[in-house]
């Protein structure tokens, strides 16, 4: 089964057909340089959109669903109503994570924190190793 596909989505090679277009560009700004002209700098790359925490919307979204507003029943006494709250609290076993600024941003925008910071061994790491390492390393510079 799987030949017949990779026989389908098989092309001849003909290198001929392609072509470096990355060193052209660069061979053309370096030219553009050397001749005394302005080169314009790249437009940074998009900001980040604050993704939601999809875990916090689902527990709010819980959380409200057992409201008693929402399912009809009568409210409970005030006492009792705390009691539940530290009922639910003690049921917690991992309290949610402290938010960073560090969260919302992709790989890439954390690669480029670890370079700007110097930090070594960057390329092989994830992104949470990356923001981990970011994390420590800007501990380590208030200390």
């Amino acid at each position: 089964m799987a030949r017949p596909l990779i026989d389908a989505l098989a092309m001849e090679w003909k290198p001929e057909e392609f072509h470096d277009t990355f060193q052209e560009k660069v061979a053309a700004l370096i030219t553009a340089k050397q001749a005394g002209e302005t080169v314009e700098k790249a437009e940074p790359p998009a900001k980040a959109t604050g993704a939601v925490d999809l875990m916090e919307a689902l527990r709010a979204s819980v959380e409200k669903a057992k409201s008693p507003k929402a399912s009809g029943e009568k409210a409970a006494a005030p006492g009792v109503k705390q009691a539940q709250k530290a009922a639910r609290a003690k049921k917690r076993t991992n309290p949610a994570p402290k938010k960073t600024e560090l969260d919302g941003l992709s790989k890439a925008e954390l690669y480029e924190k670890a370079t700007t910071a110097g930090i070594t061994g960057r390329s092989h790491m994830t992104r949470d190793e990356l923001q981990e390492a970011i994390t420590r390393d800007r501990a380590h510079q208030k200390a």
